[in-house]
């Protein structure tokens, strides 16, 4: 099988633990998971380095080769956020409140494991990012075949990864999803072209890191660090969808989803910003 040409990279990080099973002596914090996505077009990604590079120098992060996020000041986090909206990339964030998906059965995985758990997230995060991609490669007039780079996370099983990947393209195909609101776009990811890189390796899941980790701490009211600007700060790279031009469900998409029950008042408003309604559910 000849492999197309990636128009796109698609850099995926996140922040929190993927774990569900519920613990009395967890923190609240714990409650979420967060995944964020970088889109790149495939001519621009050895800029993305640069980018990285600049970012270190504006938050003078140079005693290691790569950038965390979460190491940083507020001020500095306002700052990488302000220089990644600058930038030609697209975003989109995940958001799952655990609390509402540990009753959650899947009709194909029953309960669910931290690795179908992740999975599962993935595939809400891999629907947009691969319609966004095809509507995207026609106005550039490029492949919408995109090359995806995980971040990897230690235990994490990828060859399973990879597999339920392939099982949702061809039920994609064959027109058989079991959830089929939506679905992760035919030709445009190829799970061959799907790789895992160390997150210190790959200047552009730093930037994943960022998305990921601005969005985990605008969600997450227990947090000593919780804040909402920089993930604010992101709106003008944040994707949005089609001629609707909203953000919500598609740039940002919140898990439970409406009909699966609904997040904590106090931690509502970063998902208001970015244009949910929650007087509606």
């Amino acid at each position: 099988m000849e492999l197309p040409t990636p128009g796109y990279v698609v850099f995926i990080d996140e922040a929190g633990d993927p774990g569900i099973k519920q613990s009395a002596n967890a923190p609240a914090w714990t409650e979420w998971f967060t995944l964020g996505a970088v889109v790149v077009a495939a001519h621009r990604e050895p800029e993305v380095r640069e980018w990285i590079e600049e970012m270190r120098n504006i938050t003078r992060s140079r005693q290691k080769p790569d950038l965390h996020y979460r190491n940083l000041s507020l001020a500095n986090k306002r700052r990488v956020a302000r220089k990644l909206a600058s930038k030609e990339v697209r975003l989109f964030a995940l958001a799952s409140h655990k609390a509402n998906m540990r009753g959650h059965r899947s009709a194909a995985l029953g309960r669910m494991t931290p690795d179908q758990y992740y999975n599962w997230c993935l595939r809400f995060i891999l629907e947009r990012v691969t319609a966004w991609c095809a509507r995207r490669a026609k106005i550039d007039g490029v492949s919408p075949a995109i090359q995806t780079v995980f971040s990897e996370r230690g235990g994490h099983r990828y060859a399973d990864l990879v597999n339920y990947l392939k099982k949702l393209d061809y039920q994609a195909r064959a027109g058989t999803l079991i959830l089929n609101a939506r679905r992760i776009v035919p030709d445009v990811l190829v799970p061959e072209l799907c790789v895992v890189r160390p997150h210190a390796n790959v200047a552009g899941l730093q930037l994943a890191d960022i998305v990921a980790s601005a969005f985990f701490q605008a969600a997450n009211s227990a947090l000593p660090t919780h804040e909402l600007s920089p993930a604010r700060l992101l709106n003008d790279r944040m994707a949005k969808e089609g001629m609707s031009r909203i953000h919500a469900n598609f740039g940002l998409t919140l898990l439970p989803l409406p009909h699966q029950g609904t997040i904590p008042v106090n931690e509502q408003a970063i998902f208001e910003f970015y244009g949910y309604d929650f007087s509606a559910r």
